[in-house]
């Protein structure tokens, strides 16, 4: 009949607003039941999530380091102040469902990317963990200050810090512009990356990248700092009897510039980024992903770790 008024302006009825959040919950319930959450008590997962809350979501939901933007408060319904929520949205399976899939009749959006369910956990770890940072804990983890996107997590020269969050600063200038192109496009899995890179032109992403890719030298593969059989064997020689080929093949030095270079980049990441080419195969995106969807196929985890520890332990020199 156009009775209820749906302006912003106006104050919902107490019965609507009920009506409203009632649904909310229960749907959000019912749907999440099934989830089974992995363990949210690393810190790794939190660090992750932080770069991406302080760009996307604090500005409406506050966070430690600041109040909640002013447009915010004027929003209906109002987004919830998440210090506060967290104490008592419970359990994580519902976090989950509301941060991958978004509450259609709010201003709370889908994640960018529904493949990338390991990106929501890490922010529902992050979630989590927040209620108890002080705001230099949450500045330091989220970058937050730094007018620098790119920074915040991947360290002021690209050098990366840690907690399964890549090195720019080994790449080439090609390789990061292409990776850009794809995240802005859609092309590559990301939810995060697509985030950022979504306002970017050509000219923008050429700066960047020419910023990061530095190409940063690396001790040769006889001189890697870490020795392990496994891992050298699958870097120098592959798996020839599960079709693996050797990784330095497509990821040494002397490779293409369109292909990522791997030596001294951080471990953690390596082996993500294989287990998403085993679970996304090409879906995983990017221009090369079909060649590595069927050389992770052969990995096992064991290999999976033992290579990018391999990787990992070929530190980067100082020049």
């Amino acid at each position: 009949s156009g009775v209820l008024n749906v302006a912003a302006s106006s104050r919902p009825f107490a019965v609507t607003e009920w009506f409203f959040h009632t649904l909310v919950r229960q749907s959000v319930t019912l749907r999440s039941i099934a989830i089974e959450p992995p363990p949210l008590n690393d810190m790794a997962m939190a660090h992750r999530g932080a770069g991406h809350y302080e760009l996307v979501c604090a500005a409406c939901h506050g966070s430690p380091a600041r109040a909640p933007a002013a447009f915010a408060r004027h929003m209906q319904p109002q987004p919830p102040p998440l210090l506060d929520q967290m104490e008592h949205w419970r359990p994580a399976a519902r976090v989950f469902w509301t941060v991958k899939h978004g509450i259609r009749p709010s201003g709370m959006p889908a994640w960018p990317d529904p493949r990338r369910d390991d990106e929501v956990w890490d922010m529902v770890a992050f979630l989590r963990a927040m209620p108890a940072m002080t705001p230099a804990r949450y500045a330091n983890l989220s970058g937050h200050g730094d007018a620098d996107v790119c920074a915040r997590c991947h360290g002021a020269e690209g050098e990366g810090r840690g907690s399964g969050l890549p090195r720019l600063d080994l790449q080439s200038p090609a390789y990061l512009a292409a990776a850009l192109r794809a995240f802005r496009d859609g092309q590559r899995s990301s939810g995060i990356m697509r985030s950022v890179a979504a306002g970017l032109d050509d000219e923008a992403i050429a700066a960047l990248a020419e910023r990061y890719g530095r190409n940063v030298a690396v001790p040769s593969a006889g001189e890697a700092a870490l020795s392990d059989p496994l891992g050298e064997q699958i870097a120098l020689r592959g798996v020839a009897d599960r079709k693996v080929p050797a990784c330095e093949s497509c990821h040494g030095a002397a490779a293409r510039a369109d292909w990522p270079r791997l030596a001294g980049q951080d471990g953690d990441y390596i082996v993500k980024q294989l287990r998403l080419f085993q679970q996304l195969g090409s879906l995983r995106g990017g221009e090369h992903a079909p060649i590595m969807a069927k050389a992770a196929l052969g990995l096992s985890e064991e290999d999976m770790i033992a290579v990018a520890e391999w990787y990992e332990g070929r530190a980067p020199s100082s020049q």
